[in-house]
């Protein structure tokens, strides 16, 4: 199997994987798990996981292999972690697809971020690419004087900060493997949550809980890997389209799992931001 395949199937599984992830949240959800409670067995059980499948122990160094890296990878984390708390939280309030579409506008904050921090000026397809982003998010929120329009404001700005910790991923590519970026992030994730999951209400699971648990931070850590695959058989202007495949995963999950049917003006915005990130996935390959 060459790269040409592998890659887009490692992406795809990848998406599987984190939409997989976001139905398993949705029932823990159901059982008043808070979203501290869960995050927390996800880090835990995911940096286990990934610190396990590493063939090479010395791809997992403690905290960074560098002052610089150690503090770049403590942001990264950290930003990560708040993008996965608003994330989780969206997904317990409002229907799994549409979280899940909010929270895959990060790459386009990542380009706005880049543009402001790291003075990398974005195309004119990028600024169009990012005004029909704007456009969609709308449609999908629908905004009004209610809950669901605040918990779909969380959803987004689970993007934000997602895009922010991207954002130190791309800093830190140079100083440090993806191994070690994506075990620390799970570490932190669960240190993080120690002191509000206790805060909150720890809820004691039962075995059947535990599995949800469990397979949440499986899930997780399946995700990771299947992307950091992806990204080392092949470069990331062929597959990084598919990881839109995460929306339509979700989106079936939602209506066969939940009874979640998206309406019209959700599908609308779903279409048009999908169709922004193939439109700016084609644009950024054809200048290569």
């Amino acid at each position: 199997m060459n790269s040409k395949v592998k890659g887009p199937l490692f992406m795809s599984l990848s998406a599987l994987s984190f939409a997989t992830m976001g139905s398993f949240t949705k029932a823990l959800s159901v059982y008043q798990f808070s979203t501290f409670q869960i995050l927390f067995f996800r880090g835990i059980i995911a940096g286990i996981l990934i610190y396990i499948s590493c063939g090479d122990k010395n791809q997992i160094s403690l905290g960074g292999r560098s002052p610089k890296g150690k503090k770049l990878l403590f942001l990264r984390s950290l930003f990560g972690v708040i993008g996965a708390a608003l994330y989780f939280f969206a997904i317990s309030k409002i229907n799994l697809a549409n979280a899940v579409l909010l929270n895959n506008i990060s790459p386009f904050w990542v380009i706005i971020l880049a543009w402001i921090f790291l003075k990398e000026k974005p195309s004119k397809e990028g600024l169009i690419y990012l005004f029909m982003i704007f456009i969609g998010a709308i449609l999908v929120i629908k905004p009004k004087m209610d809950f669901q329009v605040i918990y779909s404001l969380l959803g987004l700005a689970s993007s934000l900060f997602a895009g922010a910790a991207y954002t130190y991923v791309r800093h830190l590519r140079t100083m440090d493997n993806p191994k070690n970026i994506v075990f620390w992030f799970s570490i932190y994730s669960g240190i993080f949550m120690i002191i509000p999951m206790f805060v909150y209400g720890f809820k004691m699971p039962t075995y059947y809980q535990l599995i949800l648990l469990g397979a949440v931070g499986l899930c997780s850590a399946m995700g990771q890997m299947f992307l950091t695959m992806a990204y080392k058989v092949a470069p990331p202007s062929e597959v990084s389209i598919y990881q839109y495949l995460n929306i339509v995963f979700a989106g079936i999950y939602g209506i066969f799992i939940w009874d979640q049917i998206p309406d019209i003006y959700s599908v609308i915005g779903a279409l048009i931001i999908i169709g922004s990130g193939f439109l700016n996935f084609l644009s950024i390959k054809n200048k290569k």
